[in-house]
């Protein structure tokens, strides 16, 4: 992507009257693609004032800027203002064997320790941002529960950043990183009337989020508004085509946390990707509608396949969804990286052209062809059945892999409602 294309690239408001949240609908999986079914921002709303439908995503009234939907996005494609930026903070020098105390905005700020980040809400913490925050410091993120987040219009549990804090802590373990660095809570119980107001309190009413030198620079490089991100105003904003990739801040964080501890990273946060050799007939559509480029096509001298990079994954599984031949399946960890497919190159006795793939003797647009025109149409053009030129190709079994998503995609909206 050039830089000319890059300066294109807008967030908008979702609400006029909330310019704490914005939206880059060129990152949103399903406004990629209809076949995602990610709505993992709505479900995470506390208020349900977030609805996401095909890849819109509407805000209501009634928003408490908490954060807790920036943090569920997978890709980043929902931003909130006054939570790190961890992408900042790359040459900031570690403040070494100190805690971070992260304490919510109702706080008090007297109560909250010195040079503690404050944030809207400590459930708008997503796992990269904790496991980054902790091997950038060399020192580890402890949450303060202050005992409220239960009855909080926010919180939605006793513990809104359990599962960013589990998360983290189990990725930092397995990348080998001292007990004493991973995140954990602590508790120090307020009385609930100390709380400030029902919800994070007004931008205008804030203060630095630190007192110490260094807290006082992450607050002004990575915790502020919305300033430094090139926004439109609420609505749709004039149409651009879909990026080819999207970056996905929260794996890059996550990642980028783990290999400054191991070079390689564990098991758990490798998703991988099995393939039906005899299946696939190398059309690569999957490679090609991959959001973040961990799948990619490539040719090579004799032949093409699928190269995969379990660090860029993000587990989405459109890849699997959109095989015409139904070839691939995914596994939550253990991925390895390197070439999944390579077939070798062909020529096709009918085009002459050469591909590579498939177990028939013509390249999937000739075999496709064929598919196409079974039942009849081919012998009533060509005088001949096309079963005695291309026997049992891709285009056959891309027919009834076809009609045998169709028919599982009809019993799924059948048994769920629609995003």
């Amino acid at each position: 992507m050039s830089s000319a294309d890059t300066a294109e690239i807008r967030f908008r408001r979702l609400h006029p009257d909330i310019s704490e949240l914005a939206f880059l609908a060129e990152d949103c999986l399903p406004a990629r693609s209809p076949l995602s079914r990610c709505d993992d921002c709505a479900r995470a709303c506390p208020v349900d004032v977030l609805t996401a439908v095909k890849g819109k995503l509407e805000l209501s009234d009634g928003c408490l800027r908490c954060g807790r939907c920036a943090a569920a996005c997978p890709t980043g494609a929902l931003r909130a203002a006054d939570f790190p930026r961890t992408e900042a903070m790359q040459e900031m020098p570690p403040a070494r064997d100190e805690p971070l105390y992260v304490d919510c905005w109702r706080v008090p700020e007297e109560v909250s320790p010195e040079g503690a980040l404050r944030v809207p809400c400590t459930g708008g913490l997503d796992a990269g941002a904790v496991a980054e925050l902790t091997s950038l410091r060399d020192g580890p993120v402890v949450v303060l529960d202050r005992g409220w987040c239960e009855r909080c219009p926010a919180g939605g549990g006793a513990r809104p950043a359990q599962t960013a804090l589990e998360t983290a802590a189990a990725a930092l373990d397995a990348a080998e990183a001292m007990e004493s660095l991973l995140p954990r809570f602590e508790a120090r119980g307020l009385p609930r009337e100390r709380a400030r107001g029902d919800g994070p309190p007004a931008r205008s009413a804030m203060t630095a989020v630190s007192r110490r030198g260094l807290f006082r620079r992450m607050a002004g490089e990575v915790a502020g508004a919305l300033d430094d991100t090139p926004m439109e105003a609420e609505g749709e904003g004039p149409s651009r085509p879909l990026r080819d990739r999207i970056p996905a801040p929260p794996r890059q964080r996550m990642v980028r946390a783990l290999e400054r501890f191991d070079e390689t990273l564990p098991a758990s946060q490798r998703p991988g990707l099995n393939v039906d050799q005899d299946a696939c007939c190398n059309q690569r559509v999957c490679a090609s509608l991959c959001p973040t480029g961990a799948l990619e096509a490539f040719d090579a001298e004799g032949g093409s396949g699928l190269h995969f990079r379990p660090e860029e994954c993000i587990g989405c599984e459109l890849c699997v969804r959109v095989c015409p031949e139904r070839a691939l399946t995914s596994y939550p960890e253990g991925g390895q990286s390197g070439e999944l497919t390579r077939h070798a190159f062909r020529r096709c006795p009918e085009c002459r052209r050469p591909f590579a793939g498939g177990e028939g003797r013509f390249c999937p647009s000739c075999d496709k062809k064929y598919g196409l025109l079974a039942g009849g149409g081919y012998e009533l053009l060509f005088g001949q059945a096309p079963d005695s030129r291309a026997p049992d190709g891709c285009g056959a079994r891309v027919q009834q892999a076809s009609r045998d998503a169709a028919s599982a995609d009809a019993k799924t909206r059948g048994s769920e409602s629609p995003i």
